[in-house]
């Protein structure tokens, strides 16, 4: 199975295997910010169907997400991604940091920051993880370099706003 997402992404589902520009991945991390989330449930749908498929193969927490946004009036599909963590608990986990957040808020506070990304993404980073960034091209340009600062090279990352530049062709 094919998965296509808005901007050029390309992930082929292939047995227990998930290829990314001919390039085997055993791990994706997704970092989102604010409207960013969309392409990105494109690809929590898909990894779904593919732990359903091939349950037993899949590697535990293959599929981890960072989601930012300003306010909580700002956060969309958190029913799908909490429907989703409960049905796959040992394969998806997701982690939202709020700029604004309301009294009480629980999670994340803040910009998202390296700490972040060694908590709740993969760390350290493997030869075969993929990390996938979507949001307004001053977040995804920050998260690039919080990527390289916690030791992810370029071509272990895929960000929407330079997909003309890499993953787009294959």
């Amino acid at each position: 199975m094919y998965m296509c997402a808005m901007g050029g992404l390309r992930l082929k589902f292939k047995g227990e295997s998930i290829l990314f520009c001919d390039k085997r991945i055993r791990r994706i991390g997704l970092v989102a910010g604010g409207t960013g989330i969309a392409p990105m449930i494109q690809i929590v749908r898909a990894y779904s169907d593919h732990v359903r498929k091939n349950r037993g193969k899949v590697p535990l927490h293959g599929l981890n997400l960072i989601y930012a946004a300003e306010g909580e009036h700002d956060l969309a599909f958190m029913k799908l991604l909490d429907r989703v963590e409960k049905d796959f608990p040992r394969h998806f986990r997701f982690y939202v940091k709020l700029d604004k957040p309301p009294l009480g808020w629980t999670e994340g506070v803040g910009f998202v920051e390296t700490h972040d990304i060694k908590d709740h993404l993969m760390y350290p980073p493997n030869d075969d993880d993929l990390i996938v960034i979507c949001g307004p091209p001053v977040f995804e340009n920050a998260m690039r370099k919080n990527l390289f600062k916690v030791g992810y090279k370029p071509s272990q990352w895929f960000s929407f706003s330079e997909s003309d530049k890499v993953g787009a062709s294959s």
